[in-house]
């Protein structure tokens, strides 16, 4: 393996990490906002449900 200048390998180092933490931090915001997303997603529904049995109890007492 060739012998690399000390800034080189500096340089190196600091774009590997640079990489790294910009791909881990859309991951994990990805993996957030999707995880955001699936729970409202499920709070909606249940609004949704719990409407519906409101306004089928209402017209069942008219």
């Amino acid at each position: 393996m060739a012998k690399y200048a000390w800034y080189t390998r500096v340089t190196d180092a600091v774009h590997r990490l640079t990489v790294l933490s910009l791909v881990g931090g859309t991951l994990y915001m990805t993996g957030g906002l999707m995880y955001s997303m699936y729970i409202n997603g499920k709070k909606y529904e249940q609004q949704l449900s719990q409407k519906s049995v409101e306004s089928e109890k209402k017209e069942g007492d008219l």
